[in-house]
């Protein structure tokens, strides 16, 4: 009897699985645009966001007029969002603060979109396109918006996608270095340390400079070598300036001293910190 029951419920279930994808093959099929609106959002809710996005996709066309127009339009792109298409989603929000700029619904997506180039940032060592562009959409956002409260949320996500680019900046001039590239390892560190002069890589990249320019200096030919050399000096008296308690001040110091060595002068041990002389 037991086992009878099971099958029944297995068939009775069937049945309205098949019932059920007749009817929504039929709202796809309908020319009833209100029924398929009430339908989509109604799967919407309940969180069936493909056969949403398909109905809402049906509405669209038949609503750019009607006063509903940025509601269909956001919902479609919330749909694509939940099952994970950002760029398309992202694309859907764009569009709806170009055609509906008084829509309730601009705010929102104005977030949305940077936070869907945001979700398809990747790691530092790739092209950084869509983290830029986040950072652009955040940034927009709190300029836009400063009153409301995702902001502190943007602050969040722009610290995460400026870390990104800080990181991306500093393995790239940290790759020069290692292939004793040792000119451009220069141009990138000192790129970086202009463009990013808060960063948690400072004090390194600021070090890896030094060493780049004694470096550059002691290989190259002699009628560069005295230039390069007095780069190498004031660079390592920047370095020491601000950064006399770093684990690698005692090697930048011995970078001014050969430097100054090459270029005939007395060191002037003055500017340095006692506990480094």
């Amino acid at each position: 009897m037991r086992r009878l029951i099971v099958v029944l419920g297995t068939v009775l279930s069937l049945m309205l699985s098949l019932t059920a994808c007749d009817s929504y093959d039929k709202l796809l099929k309908s020319t009833n645009t209100e029924k398929q609106y009430e339908a989509a959002m109604k799967y919407y809710e309940r969180g069936k966001y493909g056969k949403a996005k398909e109905l809402f996709e049906r509405v669209l066309p038949m609503t750019r007029a009607t006063p509903r127009a940025d509601t269909v339009s956001y919902y479609l792109a919330r749909s694509y969002f939940a099952e994970g298409d950002y760029t398309l989603a992202g694309y859907l929000y764009e569009q709806l603060i170009i055609n509906y700029p008084r829509s309730p619904f601009v705010e929102d997506a104005t977030f949305q979109t940077a936070y869907c180039h945001y979700l398809e940032a990747p790691r530092p060592a790739l092209d950084q396109t869509y983290t830029e562009k986040a950072i652009e959409g955040f940034n927009n956002f709190k300029k836009t918006y400063p009153k409301s409260d995702r902001t502190g949320e943007a602050d969040k996500y722009l610290k995460e996608l400026y870390g990104k680019l800080l990181r991306k900046e500093y393995e790239a001039a940290k790759l020069y270095y290692q292939m004793d590239m040792y000119n451009s390892a220069l141009y990138a560190f000192k790129r970086s340390l202009e463009k990013y002069p808060v960063s948690p890589y400072r004090e390194e990249q600021y070090y890896l400079l030094v060493k780049c320019s004694y470096l550059y200096a002691f290989n190259s030919i002699d009628s560069k070598r005295r230039e390069r050399f007095q780069q190498t000096v004031d660079e390592s008296l920047s370095y020491i300036s601000e950064f006399p308690d770093s684990k690698n001040a005692k090697e930048v110091l011995s970078y001014y001293l050969r430097a100054m060595e090459f270029l005939g002068y007395t060191p002037d041990m003055s500017v340095i910190p006692e506990k480094l002389r």
